[in-house]
């Protein structure tokens, strides 16, 4: 097939997946959809903040400025949720797209694409009703593309670069999520120690790391310092979301008592039919490991489980592409193969 006629056919499906999941978003003004407390509440501090009240000095707010800056750009043009919508459809269509582009490294395109669109619908309105996890849950899928790529490829500069940037993100946006980052970033410092990659290019890691957290944190920096509301955003954002981490007993039976979970053993059965085919599973099991940790970090979040469990369809990826992979040789296809 024609490589442009194949990439249209591509944006148009992605697109396609991206429309059915606005559908049921509050935002859609086609819609009647109903917000919920949670984002009511982002939506007033947002326009606070875009009328000029400081953010955490004299406007209440949980979440980092990521969140309000976001919403609150959305503002700007009209005090309608238009262009808010406008901003939902390119973040959603993004998300969608980079869901498929970490699957296709998995399984072939056709597969890739159901996986996208299943864990993307699947829940009619989990995602565009969730508030800030639908942010959230666009840099855990881009996170999933930056593991696989490396995964697959070894280091790569700028993925590693990409990584550290989600990292920062996730800092100014839900604080207490910055673990799993921190976990990935020291998992892949040892292991491309332990592949023997080269001194220069060992050090190139941990410069792209460096160069991605500043990206973010000197913007956000300055914005803090300018607005002078850096001590608030310590006290109500960092200091508060650290201290909701509840029960880790009690986040853990929530997240197991999700149907989600089924995921993680249908990947081990998986695994063990790859293996029994003499196939290569370290990346499948290093992304095994990644998912538990996950769970460990989401099942230690608060009390809203019902959207902090979206964030974990997007590490279920992997588990549903490798499962869709078994019928590729069958059916004579076969996933992307990517070098650089």
């Amino acid at each position: 097939m024609n490589i442009k006629l194949k990439r249209c056919l591509e944006f148009l499906a992605v697109a396609v997946i991206t429309f059915i999941v606005l559908l049921s978003s509050p935002f859609n003004p086609f819609m009647q959809n109903e917000f919920t407390a949670v984002q009511n509440e982002i939506l007033d501090i947002a326009r606070s903040v875009r009328e000029g009240y400081l953010a955490y000095v004299e406007v209440d707010g949980i979440y980092g400025p990521v969140v309000y800056e976001f919403y609150g750009i959305g503002f700007l043009p009209t005090d309608t949720h238009t262009f808010q919508f406008a901003m939902e459809a390119v973040l959603d269509f993004f998300t969608v797209l980079f869901l498929y582009k970490t699957a296709k490294l998995y399984t072939s395109e056709i597969f890739a694409l159901i996986s996208a669109a299943f864990l993307s619908i699947f829940g009619w309105g989990a995602l565009t009703h969730a508030g800030a996890e639908e942010i959230m849950f666009f840099i855990v899928t881009l996170t999933g593309y930056h593991i696989s790529r490396q995964l697959k490829s070894g280091f790569l500069s700028h993925h590693a670069y990409l990584l550290a940037i989600d990292l920062g993100l996730v800092l100014f946006l839900q604080p207490a999520y910055v673990w799993l980052w921190v976990v990935l970033i020291i998992f892949f410092a040892v292991k491309f120690k332990v592949d023997g990659t080269e001194g220069k290019q060992y050090k190139s890691f941990w410069f792209s790391i460096i160069e991605g957290i500043l990206t973010v944190a000197v913007p956000m920096g300055i914005y803090l310092w300018y607005f002078k509301n850096g001590e608030g955003f310590l006290n109500q954002v960092v200091y508060q979301n650290m201290k909701a981490i509840g029960s880790f007993g009690e986040g853990l039976k929530t997240v197991c008592g999700s149907p989600w979970i089924a995921f993680v053993g249908l990947f081990v059965v998986v695994m063990i039919i790859k293996t029994l085919m003499g196939e290569n599973i370290l990346d499948l099991c290093i992304w095994l490991g990644i998912i538990i940790v996950g769970i460990i970090v989401i099942a230690l979040q608060g009390y809203e489980f019902g959207s902090y469990l979206q964030l974990s369809k997007a590490l279920y990826l992997v588990p549903l592409a490798s499962a869709f992979s078994l019928l590729d040789k069958p059916l004579g296809l076969k996933p992307e193969e990517r070098i650089h």
